[in-house]
């Protein structure tokens, strides 16, 4: 298997797409998966024609960012490419376009992309040699209910769905996928792949549970808005939980997250904000009455250290790596001046890797914030 990743700044369409393809190794016949992340600086649509038309071969998928990672590091205003030559794989993409608004009609067509990588939704232990991949327009609220159709007719329930929702470099206008010359912008692209090399998907937290939790009692799930915390006003109980100042809020949001607990397993729900009144508004959808837990960080660095290390213990030679990494994650490890030790840690332990910073990150049927998702392949 050969992952290949190239990236360029050019923002004029023909001139980005022939040094893409003039720093590849093969030619653009011989890949059969092409993954791009792409900044707002480029006309997408233009891109992602010109893509599907340079590699014949290829399922060729791609989504704008909010920042994209390669060896060279944490970048924006790029295209970053993964050109995938695989013979022990198969791969089959789908896009559902107004994922928004009724994606259960498009059932029959994600079934027929899954069955011509070879998978069969219908059958149970499916997780064993396949997965799928998924990059979800954002600013929608599309993730939540596209991940429950999805696994409503899935038969094997630890079939993993993984991916990204895509950003727009925070502009929070529009956001786009697409799907072999094919774009949207309130849509999802899901990659069916099956496999006969060993994968591993992993999902890492830079936090931690703090012993604090609140129960939101009123909340309006589709806009994601919380209007009363364990009764009080939101921004209030907030700061009586942290002790801090109520003016203080707002800057203690990126360290201080929202978890849902699962077992041993926390998911994230990002805080966007409070607004004058001290109403509260998340990335995630949350629930009416649900407990969540106060989330506190930890080390990031060694924590980045102990995921490479228990993913490459399970894939000792990985030949292709993506990264889902959440944009507020990449903030954050801007501010504390951590981006170059990150990447320097992926450096030492990945030979290839590539990624993009998201509006939101999918693992199984849960959609998170300020949480990475890690995808890898085996030689």
């Amino acid at each position: 298997m050969i992952q290949e990743v190239v990236h360029t700044k050019q923002t004029d369409v023909p001139k980005a797409v022939q040094e893409l393809t003039g720093h590849l190794a093969r030619p653009g016949s011989s890949y059969n998966l092409i993954l791009f992340f792409a900044g707002t600086s480029i006309d997408f649509a233009s891109l992602s024609s010109a893509l599907y038309e340079a590699f014949p071969n290829a399922q060729v998928v791609g989504t704008t960012t909010s920042g994209e990672i390669c060896g060279e590091g944490f970048s924006s205003g790029t295209v970053v490419l993964n050109a995938i030559a695989d013979d022990r794989s198969s791969y089959s993409a789908v896009l559902v376009d107004e994922a928004n608004r009724f994606p259960i009609v498009f059932k029959d067509k994600i079934i027929s992309a899954a069955r011509k990588a070879g998978i069969n939704l219908s059958q149970s232990m499916i997780h064993k040699n396949s997965f799928a991949i998924s990059l979800i327009c954002g600013l929608k609220n599309i993730e939540e209910g596209f991940l429950s159709m999805m696994y409503s007719f899935i038969e094997d329930k630890d079939f993993i769905v993984c991916g990204g929702t895509s950003g727009d470099d925070l502009k929070f206008k529009a956001t786009y996928v697409s799907c072999n010359g094919e774009i949207s912008d309130c849509g999802a692209v899901v990659i069916f792949v099956k496999t006969s090399r060993k994968f591993e998907i992993y999902k890492e937290n830079i936090f931690q549970k703090s012993g604090k939790s609140v129960r939101l009692t009123d909340v309006d799930h589709e806009t994601h808005i919380i209007k009363s915390i364990d009764g009080m006003n939101p921004r209030k109980r907030y700061a009586e939980i942290l002790e801090i100042d109520e003016r203080g809020v707002n800057d203690a949001l990126l360290s201080y997250p929202f978890g849902r607990t699962f077992g041993d397993n926390v998911f994230i729900a990002s805080l966007v904000g409070f607004d004058d009144a001290g109403i509260l508004t998340t990335y995630a959808r949350v629930i009416q009455d649900s407990v969540q837990e106060i989330l506190e960080p930890v080390d990031a660095v060694k924590v980045t250290e102990e995921t490479c290390k228990a993913v490459t213990e399970k894939i000792p030679n990985p030949s292709c790596v993506i990264l889902f990494n959440c944009i507020l994650r990449t903030i954050m490890f801007d501010k504390q001046q951590l981006q170059e030790s990150v990447n320097s840690i992926w450096k030492s332990y990945y030979p290839v890797y590539s990624g993009f910073s998201t509006y939101g990150e999918q693992f199984g049927h849960i959609n998170s914030n300020q949480t990475l998702v890690t995808l890898v392949m085996g030689e």
